[in-house]
């Protein structure tokens, strides 16, 4: 069954109290935003935001900011241990309240560490929003990458790993394949110029997703600035020795192999039938076509 990530939400914020030390206006005037966590939240569309805007200047803040309690070396930015008060969730509030300097209540919640602030993150954005595929798939893929660096690169942990992927997919309600191939998109998708990564998860580029899971797959020395290098192909995975200064340096035949790969899997693992079987068909012939070609 589905996780109820909402109601476990409440759970563990619901006896937190703010620090008897630290009044709510001046946590207010210390709020700081992390890039790295503001990145883990897909972007509302145009139209969502402005409705939210609209929403928020006619009738106000209705829920409290969720604001972690932590130090400046609890969050990585700094080696100090005194009071931090970072932004974790009401990124889009914020930024609305900050503009036309709107009062709004906040919610304070301590973690010890910042994995389990992007776990909490993530959690809490499939739990609470109408995600699109592509966020949903790379929030999913977050959570495996998470609990994989968590356990390291030991072959116990890889072993742990597939568990991970599975108890992951029990958990939101699919494969574990597809866990890990939510996991390649995330990868990819971090490869990505924070520019060009938002763009896609609010879907003001359509990109192929097997040209950004191959992404996860390359080692590149820059991120990958632009669309057109995606859409000109990247490279193949498994190729030894090979290493790419830009994505688009690598021939769109790679690119088209690796689509043919992902869709001929896709079908074999899915549920056979004529219409399939005859799809699966016409990909391996297209697919050994193109192999013989090289």
């Amino acid at each position: 069954m589905k996780k109820d990530f909402m109601s476990s939400m409440k759970e563990k914020t619901s006896t937190l109290r703010p620090s008897l030390l630290s009044t709510e206006e001046n946590i207010k005037n210390q709020i700081l935003v992390l890039d790295k966590l503001r990145d883990l939240i897909p972007p509302l569309a145009n139209d969502e935001y402005d409705q939210l805007q609209q929403n928020i200047l006619k009738h106000g803040v209705k829920d409290p900011l969720t604001v972690w309690e932590t130090t400046p070396a609890a969050a990585q930015v700094d080696t100090d241990t005194s009071p931090l008060f970072v932004l974790i969730d009401g990124h889009n509030r914020y930024s609305i309240c900050q503009q036309y300097k709107l009062d709004y209540r906040i919610n304070l919640v301590r973690f010890s560490t910042l994995d389990e602030v992007k776990d909490y993150m993530i959690d809490y954005q499939l739990g609470r929003r109408n995600l699109t595929a592509e966020q949903t798939s790379y929030l999913r893929g977050l959570r495996y990458l998470q609990q994989k660096s968590m356990r390291g690169g030991n072959r116990a942990a890889e072993n742990a790993q597939g568990d991970v992927a599975a108890t992951l997919g029990k958990e939101y309600g699919v494969s574990s394949r597809t866990i890990k191939r939510d996991a390649d998109f995330a990868a990819g998708l971090e490869k990505l110029a924070p520019g060009l990564k938002q763009d896609v998860l609010s879907g003001k580029k359509k990109l192929a997703k097997a040209s950004i899971n191959a992404i996860a797959k390359t080692e590149i020395t820059e991120s990958v600035q632009d669309a057109d290098d995606l859409i000109n192909g990247v490279s193949a995975p498994n190729v030894p020795g090979e290493k790419l200064s830009k994505a688009g340096e690598v021939t769109s035949k790679k690119s088209q192999i690796l689509s043919l790969e992902t869709t001929i899997r896709e079908l074999a693992t899915g549920k056979l039938n004529v219409q399939t079987c005859a799809q699966l068909i016409a990909k391996t012939d297209e697919l050994r076509a193109l192999l013989r070609a090289k």
